[in-house]
């Protein structure tokens, strides 16, 4: 639960013992599944201990894609290095941040840093790279810088 994606295979099951073993939701659960699936879902999981598939998973968000079992890496692999060759590593640095930032901020906090990452992004090299990839229509070749 702790990562930024989840991928799940179709065969995988999900499901929390917590409850029917006497136990309570540990390692920050109680504080994260509701964040990723919403507080019914959250309860519904934590309190029932039930198990539950991969598409229903994914109805609830607690993964982001579910890939074929015999096609499961390939996929996941697929997915990271279209993130490697077209993405800026930079703009993913800045991204992630600002998506966990925006969970302790009012708008208002987010749209200021978003001004300001913004501003600084237009004096970087991958923002030009970004510009120039698009225009001459061919890969970027992104630094992170």
């Amino acid at each position: 639960m702790f990562c930024d994606l989840r991928f799940a295979s179709q065969d995988a099951k999900f499901g929390t013992a917590f409850a029917r073993r006497g136990l309570v939701a540990e390692y920050g659960l109680a504080w994260l599944l509701p964040r990723i699936a919403g507080h019914a879902n959250a309860l519904d999981v934590l309190l029932s201990a039930r198990i539950f598939d991969a598409q229903e998973a994914l109805r609830m968000g607690l993964v982001n894609q579910v890939f074929a079992a015999d096609k499961f890496m390939d996929s996941v692999y697929a997915y990271a290095k279209e993130l490697a060759d077209t993405v800026s590593p930079r703009s993913m640095k800045v991204i992630k941040r600002q998506v966990y930032e925006a969970m302790f901020q009012s708008l208002g906090e987010a749209l200021d840093t978003a001004t300001e990452e913004m501003r600084a992004s237009f004096a970087c090299e991958d923002f030009k790279e970004g510009v120039a990839h698009f225009m001459q229509k061919r890969a970027p070749a992104f630094t992170g810088r």
